[in-house]
């Protein structure tokens, strides 16, 4: 997991570092004024990761072509305009900026315009678009510069992302995203409810599944796999790519074979693992431990979930 604090007031210095964590770029306080108030906490993981970035000034902001990541800014107060692509769009905090690393930006921060900004590599997205689409992406992938965050599915995504930024600021051991598997398993979850949550050039392909000719061998196929796999670092994007399907076409299938979903099949069988293993769990186990090594990141819904299914608590299981 890496990470860079930095606090500075020098234009220069801020400008560096800046770079450092982004990309070379050029930086303009607003006419008069020859300071900043840079405050900055960046944190990554794998091919994700969340800035918290405030100038404390009215700044212009020229980075060239991104190239090698995209970037999502937030601003939690204040607004700024960003040009990028051939469009403008005024930022606020139900407005924000998505940047893809194809075309150069030019960025006017006004001052008291703290920013949240989710980093992801393009490599990253492209792979996880390749699993929603069932094949490989054709040409680049391009989101709308303007992304409203008061949709059901933005609001979705936000949380993710502020789960993110809560994990990645958790001392070294003690984040569920130092778990090589869990953290691997929520970057794809992130990104691909980004690329369904907003705009870009293959929304159309996700939105429009092509039907399958026979969705039941589909359904017995994914069964047999997630029944086999499950206990692995496995995802619903992971079923689709080895079946040869796209994740929307396999979520199709299990919606008219099954009514349900792949995603709450494999929760099935992961939560039925978890009551396996706590049934079977000598002294000294821990709850916490067990549902960690079957993928549950998020131990409140666990907990949850696993009432529901079971009619008691895990550690009820546990201590039985």
């Amino acid at each position: 997991m890496d990470a860079a604090t930095v606090r500075t007031d020098d234009v220069e210095h801020a400008r560096a570092e800046v770079g450092r964590v982004f990309c070379p770029h050029r930086l303009t306080p607003q006419s008069g004024v020859r300071d900043v108030r840079l405050r900055m906490e960046a944190r990554r993981v794998g091919g994700v990761g969340v800035i918290d970035l405030d100038y404390g000034r009215a700044v212009r902001i020229q980075p060239a072509a991104l190239e090698d990541f995209y970037l999502v800014q937030i601003p939690l107060g204040g607004g700024t305009v960003v040009r990028h692509a051939g469009h403008t769009v005024t930022s606020t905090p139900g407005v924000a900026s998505v940047l893809s690393p194809y075309d150069v930006s030019d960025m006017q921060w006004s001052e008291g315009s703290p920013h949240r900004i989710f980093y992801a590599d393009r490599r990253a997205v492209h792979r996880e678009l390749t699993r929603l689409l069932g094949r490989p992406v054709d040409g680049p992938v391009r989101f709308d510069v303007g992304m409203a965050m008061g949709t059901p599915a933005a609001r979705a995504w936000l949380r993710g992302l502020h789960f993110l930024a809560d994990e990645l600021a958790q001392p070294t051991s003690a984040s569920l995203l130092d778990h090589a598997q869990v953290a691997g398993r929520f970057e794809q979850a992130l990104i691909g409810k980004l690329l369904l949550a907003h705009r870009h050039t293959h929304t159309e392909l996700l939105a429009d599944p092509a039907p399958h000719p026979s969705p039941g061998r589909v359904v017995r196929r994914a069964c047999a796999l997630i029944r086999d796999h499950h206990g692995e670092a496995l995802t619903v994007g992971d079923v689709a790519e080895a079946l040869g399907v796209s994740v929307r076409t396999l979520q199709e299938c299990f919606r008219r074979e099954l009514r349900t979903t792949p995603t709450a099949y494999l929760r099935a069988c992961r939560l039925d693992a978890v009551h396996q293993a706590l049934r079977a769990a000598g002294p000294g186990a821990s709850v916490t431990a067990v549902a960690l090594r079957h993928g549950f990141a998020h131990l409140g819904r666990f907990a949850g979930e696993y009432r529901a299914r079971f009619g008691e608590s895990p550690s009820a299981t546990l201590r039985r």
